[in-house]
């Protein structure tokens, strides 16, 4: 009840945009979508953007138009949400949705990203994920990977991405 009552008063003002950081954090499942159909609800209501910050993938699929997956505090992919959802580029945001449990398939165990992120304090050279990533390549460490478009809204910071952004260019071109 009392996130309800505070996302009333924050909407009761008409903000042009809404800032929800966690909002259904430790919520049971049936309060987590009475409090999203009411953020949806107030968003139309009110012509209301929304900027939801949230580790629930089900809340995002939920309320989402477009998606920031961000790692060690950089966004490393944006897109649309079938972009992300259907087809996720960067190895930190395919490592997400393999860690997530599969109803369809009977996996014995699930499939965690490896290692530790960085210390935010001492974050390393080159790509923040490359640590972590089992597809990295030597530059990968050594070079602060660039944003690549994928196209016209889909962007992803790898460099593995590179060569994609080429083939991109020369499919539309």
């Amino acid at each position: 009840m009392k996130q309800r009552v505070v996302i009333a008063i924050a909407l009761a003002c008409n903000p042009q945009l809404l800032i929800a950081d966690e909002p259904t954090t430790a919520l049971d499942v049936t309060i987590q979508a009475q409090v999203l159909a009411l953020m949806n609800k107030l968003k139309n209501d009110f012509e209301t953007s929304m900027i939801i910050i949230t580790h629930d993938l089900g809340v995002v699929a939920e309320m989402c138009d477009r998606v920031a997956i961000l790692y060690c505090g950089e966004i490393v992919e944006y897109g649309s949400l079938e972009d992300i959802f259907d087809h996720p580029e960067h190895p930190y945001t395919k490592g997400l949705f393999s860690s997530i449990p599969d109803l369809d398939t009977r996996a014995s165990r699930l499939t965690p990203i490896p290692g530790l992120a960085p210390d935010p304090s001492r974050l390393p050279k080159g790509c923040k994920f490359a640590n972590r990533c089992s597809m990295k390549r030597p530059e990968c460490v050594k070079t602060d990977p660039p944003v690549v478009n994928l196209d016209d809204l889909h962007r992803v910071k790898c460099l593995l991405a590179q060569g994609k952004d080429a083939e991109q260019h020369a499919t539309l071109g």
